[in-house]
């Protein structure tokens, strides 16, 4: 770690990259690089007359060292330590001829992207706690919720085939339904208007684009519950009059006939997000660029329906992170 913004040799100048192009090396987001930077002065990379961040090699190398660190357990107040010191080593060897490094004789880290979508393959719920444990180091739980759990149920909806496909992807929503309701109801975030996301695919728990509807809306200041599935209709009407539901937005692939505009006091808005089913051969970018296309139209427009209903604002376009 470097007090000031780095410095980068000739040969690392020519090889600055942003910070997409960073995160799709190294495997971490860019709100927790940013995150490193911002919070804990890990990393310091240089940055455009507009703004814009780039990252020598020497970055890179700093943010696996902090990988490897944060891995192993070590807390961030450590890892800058650590980094420092090893910056003051370097400094005073600097003139010093010094080998090349030894190859590692571990692999590197997994990205915790990869750690979840692993522990949903295996079910494997140590894992999943392990990589939530780490990841709240230094990513809010909302921004773990949207950018982490989110995105590899979305990665592993877009899998053709893998053994125990349909019980793992059930696992994973389930769990993740259950991290989104807490960060719902975290102290200080707001209480009201209530609004409730209801899924009514039958035999499907929250999709990735349901649950990515769930944190669009959480974004726009509502306070949003999802309705348990496989409750009857009179259950889900209690629940959403108990609830002081203002909205209650109903996920189905196709909604009814003649659909209902109000019910247990609430505005009532049937919204389709898409279910693709990724086809044999199917390259996964390509199926996740369709997915990714389809789901924030459809986003937008419930959250432009509710907000037109409740008052509020025109809420932003969703921010999809595409890796």
């Amino acid at each position: 770690m470097s007090t000031t913004e780095s410095s980068p040799t000739e040969t690392d100048r020519q090889a600055l990259l942003p910070i997409r192009s960073v995160s799709q090396i190294t495997g971490v987001n860019p709100i927790t690089l940013r995150a490193w930077e911002r919070r804990y002065d890990l990393i310091r990379p240089t940055r455009t007359p507009a703004g814009h961040r780039l990252y020598s090699q020497a970055d890179i190398r700093t943010i696996k060292r902090i990988q490897e660190l944060a891995e192993s357990g070590m807390g961030f107040a450590q890892i800058a330590l650590l980094l420092k010191q090893g910056d003051t080593e370097s400094s005073r060897e600097q003139r010093e001829a010094t080998p090349a490094p030894e190859a590692p004789t571990t692999p590197p880290p997994r990205s915790l992207l990869d750690r979840v979508m692993r522990a949903a393959i295996d079910l494997d719920p140590a894992e999943l706690r392990a990589a939530e444990v780490t990841a709240l180091m230094w990513l809010t739980p909302e921004d773990y919720l949207r950018e982490v759990l989110i995105e590899a149920l979305a990665q592993l909806e877009a899998r053709t085939a893998w053994p125990d496909r349909d019980l793992g992807l059930i696992w994973l929503a389930e769990y993740i339904k259950g991290r989104a309701e807490w960060v719902a109801d975290r102290p200080g975030h707001t209480s009201e208007p209530v609004v409730v996301i209801d899924n009514l695919v039958r035999g499907q728990p929250f999709s990735a684009g349901g649950l990515r509807l769930f944190t669009a809306l959480h974004d726009d200041r509502f306070h949003v519950r999802l309705l348990p599935t496989g409750l009857t209709e009179s259950q889900r009407t209690q629940m959403a009059r108990r609830w002081g539901a203002r909205a209650w937005i109903r996920l189905d692939t196709a909604p009814p006939e003649n659909p209902v505009g109000r019910s247990a006091g609430a505005q009532v808005f049937w919204c389709r997000l898409p279910l693709l089913e990724p086809d044999d051969g199917d390259q996964a970018v390509d199926f996740m660029q369709r997915w990714r296309r389809l789901v924030e139209e459809d986003i937008q427009h419930c959250r432009e329906q509710v907000a037109e209903a409740l008052g509020r604002p025109e809420p932003s376009p969703p921010q999809l992170t595409r890796h």
